[in-house]
């Protein structure tokens, strides 16, 4: 859980801007979808890349199936 979430994107709309991060997750042998809105994903992702742990464990993260 501490290892880095290295596969997200940004996500951006036609008028270029930024609505949040989508983070691709793979823990305890399962992969997980994870969305943490604007501006809020600016926090997690202002020190570089978060570990598994921040982004699962952020308040505004919401789960997609």
């Amino acid at each position: 859980m501490e290892l880095p979430a290295e596969k997200y994107t940004l996500l951006i709309d036609e008028k270029n801007a930024t609505n949040g991060a989508l983070f691709f997750l793979e823990a305890n042998g399962r992969s997980h979808k994870v969305i943490i809105a604007a501006p809020h994903h600016e926090a997690l992702l202002k020190n570089g890349t978060p570990t598994i742990k921040a982004v699962l464990q952020h308040k505004e993260a919401m789960y997609l199936k």
